[in-house]
């Protein structure tokens, strides 16, 4: 058997590394932070380059491609044997990633919708020519043939 928990141990502090960075975007991405996410994804784009090159690299040491799923390179890895404390951790983190990354997508996506909700309200009113009275409905302040006197 080859020896991998080196390996394992470089993507598991990796992992480690991106599980911290996924919590910070939950918070930038729940109050509404921009300026701390594009910070984040710069980040995060630094780390999904290290993690693929040490995935790749442990596929690599299993003869494998570096695109193979986490369940086949448990399968090569340990056959039919149980894996190793190193793997179970790495995996949970594995694991953890993808479940923070879809908590995020959803953060992300309901931002979205927020963000394309006030765009039309705002297009709508600027393409109207009305302004809001003192009711809060909208008043034809520019209508030139309405008369002063009449109510």
């Amino acid at each position: 058997m080859i020896p991998l928990d080196p390996h394992i141990d470089n993507l598991r502090r990796e992992l480690d590394a991106l599980l911290e960075l996924l919590a910070e975007e939950s918070a930038a991405l729940a109050i509404g932070n921009a300026d701390r996410l594009a910070e984040l994804t710069d980040t995060r784009n630094r780390l999904a380059d290290h993690i693929g090159g040490h995935w790749a690299e442990l596929a690599r040491r299993l003869d494998l491609p570096a695109d193979i799923g986490l369940p086949a390179l448990r399968a090569r890895a340990f056959g039919g044997l149980p894996p190793t404390p190193a793997w179970q951790a790495m995996e949970q983190r594995v694991h953890e990633a993808a479940r923070l990354n879809q908590v995020n997508a959803r953060l992300i996506e309901e931002q979205m919708r927020r963000t394309q909700a006030a765009m039309q309200v705002l297009q709508s009113a600027s393409s109207s020519r009305g302004l809001y009275g003192a009711d809060g409905r909208v008043t034809d302040f520019f209508n030139v043939n309405r008369r002063i006197d009449s109510a």
